[in-house]
């Protein structure tokens, strides 16, 4: 399965999470401004947005890869994961 974020879906939920702990964890004013800080740093059009989102796909990515089995489907009706034989 593939999972594509563009920069938008990316930015939207960078902005949810960062939103969600701040208003839903206690936190330190520093705590809650370097969280501020990191967020507007990852604003449209920055190239670290652009990094981050890289790095949101790959990870998202890597994530259902680890999860999925993948199954094939052998004669006699039988299946057998993909990733039993490493």
């Amino acid at each position: 399965m593939n999972v594509l974020l563009n920069l938008e879906e990316a930015h939207a939920l960078l902005v949810r999470m960062t939103g969600s702990v701040l208003d839903g964890v206690e936190l330190s004013a520093e705590a809650q401004t370097a969280i501020k800080a990191w967020r507007t740093n990852r604003a449209p059009g920055t190239k670290e947005l652009d990094d981050f989102t890289v790095s949101l796909n790959e990870a998202l990515g890597n994530h259902i890869d680890e999860k999925t089995q993948r199954r094939l489907r052998l004669r006699g009706g039988l299946y057998v994961s993909e990733t039993e034989g490493r």
